[in-house]
């Protein structure tokens, strides 16, 4: 099938692209088009606000005006990182938030503490659009209402954890729920999309899975160093990364450049009209 747009100017069609007909030819062995797609209304400066060099996003953000009793600031609560970590440019780490060494959080992510505390390992990655929360009071005399997240874990896309604890070693998968008092012990997975119900506790080296989610089997061997090998391929992942967004601080640099008298962000308009003749 060919998407047709129509510019009504000079009544002439322009081909946009090229989609796979998969459902009308089941055969068809035709690859995408790679061209790419030009707006008939695109005026040349327009590719401009596509190379700003400093992001007004501020993905730290601190809580000068709340303490914790979890752990105590010298004023308010603040995130704090290891060496080496990475977070996406459209991500948010706010208030008592600990990020270990070479860890990573990624694009629309959303880990905010603003009472008791969200711990991050090292090597540990939290991918796209996952959102980690602490729980606002304690759960039990022996829950405080935080939330650990050990060595070499991977919370895959779009997950929810609340007020649980999930230990080294582990992979969580897209779209799966924690809830507060849950616990998942070393060298386990949860498969995707599954619900791990309040105060259940997953023993090591076991698979979960389900709505809520149920023991599945024990891990194999190479399910076991799968794990470590997918955590650390986040790892050189974010390495890369940071060096295409050329961050060396992602989360102050606007700040540091606009002390320097730097303007940032792209100041043009994206369709300037042309001026009307003076009488």
């Amino acid at each position: 099938m060919i998407r047709q747009i129509i510019n009504k100017a000079n009544n002439q069609q322009v081909v946009r692209r090229t989609f796979c007909t998969y459902f009308e030819k089941r055969n068809n062995n035709t690859p995408y088009s790679t061209d790419p797609i030009v707006d008939v209304n695109e005026k040349k400066n327009n590719v401009n606000k596509y190379f700003e060099t400093y992001s007004k996003h501020k993905t730290y953000v601190s809580f000068l005006d709340k303490n914790s009793i979890t752990t105590p600031a010298v004023k308010g609560l603040y995130p704090r990182s290891g060496l080496e970590e990475f977070v996406a440019p459209s991500a948010s780490v706010i208030g008592n938030v600990n990020l270990g060494n070479c860890s990573s959080v990624w694009d629309h992510c959303v880990l905010k503490a603003d009472v008791n505390y969200i711990h991050i390992g090292n090597f540990t990655n939290i991918q796209d659009g996952t959102v980690i929360r602490e729980a606002t009071e304690p759960l039990s005399i022996d829950h405080n209402g935080s939330t650990i997240i050990g060595d070499n874990v991977t919370i895959g896309h779009g997950c929810i954890l609340e007020a649980c604890t999930v230990e080294e070693n582990c992979l969580i998968g897209m779209g799966s729920i924690l809830e507060p008092e849950s616990y998942v012990e070393a060298y386990s997975i949860v498969g995707a999309s599954s619900i791990v119900t309040k105060g259940t506790r997953i023993k090591s080296g076991q698979l979960w899975v389900g709505k809520p989610a149920k023991f599945v089997r024990e891990l194999s061997e190479q399910e076991i160093i799968d794990i470590g090998n997918h955590a650390n391929s986040y790892v050189l992942n974010a390495e890369q990364a940071r060096a295409s967004f050329n961050l060396d601080n992602d989360s102050f640099l606007y700040a540091q450049a606009e002390e320097q008298g730097i303007s940032v962000g792209w100041k043009g308009e994206y369709f300037p009209e042309a001026e009307e003749p003076k009488n």
